[in-house]
């Protein structure tokens, strides 16, 4: 399920606001201009999810007038998880994408896609059962963020997206406790399909996140096993696009970025804390159907790790290694599918290949220039 919304808002709305194979079609990725003279703006198609790091960005940089700012006129579809969005941006439903580390990495080697820029790290990814599971009754065996041990977790059937961070999360989680896939049963659910039919009595144990999450452990009966935040192994939200877009786009990628940094600087904020919890009630409510209130899009926001200045120059600056700090970071993540089993060791090269900081550093010039920053 989509939604696709305009980026484009009257000011009475920007005021009232304070408070993953795909098809062949053959796609025409120059961009388009939006009106006429030295106001066109520069129409850039994006995409996001349903949790804070791949959503709330966009819908802040659209309240705040970012990129219109920029003179970019960004359009956003947005995707309940990461195999769909993929699956989308051949027919050219999008351009540039935010879009979990999983599917990113799918869309590097499936989908001809460049990592070109991280939005905030996700920690809200954790997994519940039934207040009366064993392993709720095992409780902390020693297994770092897990309840229970590999006795109790044997055999069980577990809800799950496969392709998503959170079936990451699982995998990491059956090797901490010394199992594998072939010792439980995975149910593919996407994450809200999931949740209803573990609310509804389906599988032993669910894993999901963010507004989602909040939704199962407000309700009596479920307990928390799992979380990833327990296990350090937290991952961020990927900004990608095809690489043939980026070669025939340079100037407005480079605008979009840096409109980027500019939001997720404001985020890293607490004192913005309130107002990008107001944003994700909407955006969740806009885009997804679902109502959340204040206090758990807070939660949300908190679980959620944002970045300085200074982190995004150190993605752009190369190390002994030979790596830039994009690239480093982002070989830690596909480390995790490869310890897991879901990716394989060869493809690392090609993997690290797709990861451009090329863009990023020109807008990080851009918006230190822009406000005066040396």
């Amino acid at each position: 399920m989509k939604k696709i919304l305009t980026f484009v808002l009257l000011a009475s709305v920007v005021m009232s606001l304070t408070g993953c194979g795909g098809t062949d079609t053959a796609t025409d990725t120059t961009t388009p201009q939006s009106g006429s003279g030295s106001n066109a703006l520069t129409k850039v198609l994006t995409s996001g999810q349903n949790v804070v790091q791949t959503s709330v960005p966009l819908v802040a940089g659209d309240a705040m007038g970012t990129w219109k700012e920029l003179g970019l006129e960004v359009e956003k579809t947005s995707y309940v998880s990461g195999p769909p969005q993929l699956e989308a941006n051949p027919s050219g439903d999008w351009n540039i994408g935010w879009i979990g580390a999983t599917a990113a990495i799918t869309g590097i080697l499936k989908y001809d896609m460049n990592v070109i820029g991280l939005s905030g790290y996700d920690y809200s990814n954790v997994a519940f059962a039934r207040e009366d599971s064993d392993i709720v009754k095992a409780g902390d065996k020693g297994v770092a963020g897990t309840l229970g041990t590999a006795e109790e977790w044997r055999g069980k059937k577990i809800i799950v997206g496969v392709g998503t961070v959170n079936y990451a999360d699982l995998m990491l989680t059956l090797k901490e406790l010394g199992l594998s896939a072939n010792d439980v049963t995975i149910i593919n659910m996407d994450i809200s399909t999931g949740m209803q039919a573990f609310l509804s009595g389906s599988g032993d144990i669910w894993f999901g996140s963010s507004t989602y999450a909040i939704q199962v452990a407000a309700k009596p009966g479920y307990k928390t096993i799992h979380t990833m935040q327990g296990m350090d192994a937290g991952m961020a939200g990927n900004i990608i696009a095809n690489r043939d877009y980026l070669s025939k786009n340079e100037d407005a990628v480079v605008k979009y970025l840096e409109g980027s940094i500019e939001v997720l600087l404001w985020l890293n904020d607490e004192n913005n804390a309130n107002q990008a919890a107001d944003w994700f009630v909407q955006g969740m409510k806009q885009d997804f159907g679902v109502e959340m209130t204040k206090i758990d899009a807070l939660d949300n926001i908190k679980q959620t790790g944002f970045k300085d200045l200074k982190f995004y120059e150190s993605l752009c600056e190369e190390g002994s290694d030979g790596l830039t700090g994009l690239q480093r970071e982002f070989k830690k993540f596909y480390e995790y599918h490869v310890i897991i089993g879901s990716q394989k060791e060869e493809n690392m090269q090609k993997v690290l290949d797709a990861v451009d900081c090329t863009y990023l550093k020109k807008a990080i010039e851009l918006y230190k220039k822009d406000h005066n920053i040396s």
